[in-house]
């Protein structure tokens, strides 16, 4: 029995050591979007409300997600998401 639970938790590892992997792809991508998307957009354009919120949320996401990894506290609140 003691194989079978060095063995789970040797995946359980593999999973957590594997995210990182994961998601950096995902965050270079946000990256060129991002900058794809500032490009189109020129400065005196009227962007709509719900491009406006969009952005912001993103914005409060990445942010959020940052000063998480750089002190390890989780952020008090969540923006909510417009329909």
């Amino acid at each position: 029995m003691s194989t079978v639970k060095s063995y789970n938790e040797y995946v359980q590892d593999m999973n957590e050591e594997a995210e990182g992997i994961m998601y950096k792809p995902k965050l270079e991508e946000i990256s060129k979007d991002a900058q794809d998307i500032a490009g189109m957009i020129n400065d005196d354009v009227d962007l709509d409300a719900w491009v406006q919120d969009k952005i912001t949320i993103a914005h409060h996401n990445m942010q959020a997600i940052k000063g998480y990894l750089k002190t390890g506290k989780k952020p008090k609140s969540s923006p909510v998401i417009p329909n």
